[in-house]
């Protein structure tokens, strides 16, 4: 029997990153530097550069914008073919100011109203589209971008289990978008669904209401949900130039804590869908789960040091970060 032909499957929006040159206001811009963002486009792009099959399914506009959005996401690999573009709609925009301290940087969104917002369950035959699928992604932003968004998401996730696929759901609760009861509601309804969890301690003891050591928090999601595999990262910073990651993972009875990874921050978006994107490179590999995190860690730490949202590494160089041996030298 022949392997399936995708890797994986994102269900969300695409949106374009605007930010004036290192380290000028947006106030004061004259020109604009752009990068395609969000999360859930960062995770399949980043897996198309690692070099799977990776497939986007999402809504753009029937414009110029949405055209470029269409050539960005084909230039890093990704499968774009089966996104709609829409009249009369727009690109989710966000714009951001890099600052240096004591000065803080600045996110504003232009996302009401986009075309991925009006995406409905009715755009795709589900079970056609994800039925050569391995893995099927989906986060907490998508489905709290309009009721429609939700509903097409939790069919998404019906027909991924259907298909056999595995589901990744990364909580990425924001709460710009919807209040804390409203999103624990439906994102409870879609982890039921899922295989493989990721989130964060702050997530799980603000919105779920989870308390203890770590095991016991990804307990706590496997008792509720019954996810096979509980990932909990740890972002730590010192200040806005440098930081460190790590992750845990609970499978089964097993406790897994990833290595520790250093970074200086070049850039710090999209560094958390380099750490799912890296993982889930790793289960498609059949990596043991120890080393499919720390892939996914040596990934995440990589993203920092690189413009935009993607991270542009390949298999190779992420593993040269995890040898004993790896040095800052420059060979010749």
């Amino acid at each position: 029997m022949s392997s399936p032909r995708i890797d994986l499957a994102s269900l969300g929006e695409m949106m374009l990153r605007l930010s004036p040159p290192r380290y000028e206001r947006i106030r004061m811009a004259g020109q604009m530097d752009v990068h395609p963002c969000g999360a859930q486009f960062n995770v399949a792009a980043n897996l198309a550069l690692l070099g799977k099959k990776s497939l986007f399914l999402s809504r753009l506009p029937d414009n110029e914008l949405g055209y470029l959005g269409r050539r960005l996401g084909e230039s890093f690999g990704l499968d774009m073919s089966q996104v709609k573009f829409v009249d009369q709609t727009k690109i989710g925009l966000v714009f951001v100011e890099f600052a240096s301290p004591p000065r803080r940087g600045i996110h504003i969104y232009d996302r009401k109203g986009s075309a991925a917002s009006t995406l409905t369950p009715e755009d795709y035959d589900w079970s056609e589209v994800l039925r050569d699928v391995r893995f099927a992604y989906l986060d907490g932003i998508f489905p709290a971008l309009s009721e429609n968004c939700y509903q097409a998401s939790l069919e998404y996730s019906h027909a991924a289990r259907l298909a056999g696929c595995r589901i990744c759901f990364d909580i990425n609760f924001r709460e710009s978008l919807w209040s804390g009861l409203d999103a624990r509601a439906a994102i409870s309804a879609l982890l039921k669904l899922a295989n493989i969890l990721t989130t964060n301690r702050t997530i799980s003891e603000n919105l779920f209401g989870y308390s203890g050591s770590d095991r016991e928090l990804m307990q706590a999601y496997r008792s509720e949900f019954g996810c096979e595999l509980v990932c909990l990262t740890y972002k730590e910073l010192r200040g806005t130039q440098a930081g460190s990651w790590r992750a845990l993972a609970l499978e089964g009875d097993a406790l897994f804590e990833s290595r520790s990874f250093e970074f200086q921050i070049v850039d710090p978006y999209g560094s958390g869908d380099a750490f799912v994107a890296g993982l889930l490179y790793g289960l498609m590999e059949g990596y043991d789960l120890m080393h499919a995190l720390n892939f996914g860690g040596a990934l995440c730490a990589l993203s920092h040091t690189v413009e935009g949202d993607q991270a542009a590494f390949s298999p190779s160089e992420v593993e040269a970060l995890l040898r004993e041996d790896y040095t800052l030298i420059v060979k010749r």
